[in-house]
C-alpha cells in the first residue's frame, strides 16, 4: 500500500509539473511555449493539403493606463477576467494562449480565414459588450480589444510568418 501512494503521489506530481509547463499561471490559459509547440505542426500540415488552419492575434487596448490608473492587482483581475470570456468563446478544438502581458493568441485549426474573422468580431463584441467588474474599483471598466487575423494560406508560410501577419493586421 505504501509503494501505491508513493506512486500515486509521483504521478500527481508529474501531471501537475506537465500542467505548469505548459499554462499561464495568472491566466489558466496555454502558455507561449504550447503556442509554439502546436502552431508549427499545424501549419506545416496545411501547406501540406490539410485543413486550414487560422490565428487570432489580440490585444487590450490602453491596458497600460489600466495599470497605471488602477495597479497592476487591477491589471491582474482584468487580464483573469479577459481570459474567461476569451476561453468562453473559443471552440474547444481552439487553442487559447497567452503570449505575454495583454497580448493573446488563439490558434484556430481547420478553420478557414473567412471564418475566423466572424469569429474575431463576435469575440471583440463579446468582450466590450459588458464592463468589467473589478474588486476595489468604484465603477465597473470598459474594456475593448483589438484582434488581427491571419491564414496559412502560402506555400511558403511559417507559423512565425502567420503569427506576424496576424499582428500587422492587428
Amino acid at each position: 500500500m505504501r509503494r501505491k501512494r508513493y506512486m500515486d503521489a509521483l504521478r500527481s506530481r508529474l501531471d501537475q509539473s506537465l500542467e505548469l509547463a505548459i499554462t499561464d499561471q495568472l491566466t489558466n490559459l496555454y502558455n507561449r511555449r504550447f503556442m509554439n509547440a502546436q502552431l508549427g505542426p499545424l501549419v506545416q500540415r496545411a501547406q501540406c493539403g490539410g485543413d486550414a488552419v487560422s490565428v487570432m492575434v489580440i490585444d487590450i487596448d490602453h491596458f497600460k493606463q489600466c495599470n497605471d490608473t488602477y495597479g497592476h492587482d487591477v491589471g491582474d483581475a482584468v487580464l483573469r477576467e479577459f481570459a474567461v470570456r476569451l476561453a468562453t468563446n473559443t471552440r474547444p478544438s481552439d487553442f487559447a494562449c497567452r503570449m505575454g502581458g495583454e497580448e493573446f493568441i488563439v490558434i484556430m485549426p481547420r478553420t478557414a480565414g473567412d471564418i475566423a474573422c466572424l469569429a474575431a468580431e463576435r469575440l471583440r463584441r463579446h468582450i466590450c459588450a459588458a464592463p468589467f467588474g473589478v474588486p476595489g474599483v468604484p465603477m465597473p471598466l470598459d474594456i475593448t480589444v483589438s484582434i488581427g487575423v491571419a491564414c496559412a494560406e502560402r506555400n511558403d508560410d511559417t507559423a512565425d510568418t502567420v503569427v506576424k501577419r496576424a499582428d500587422e493586421a492587428l
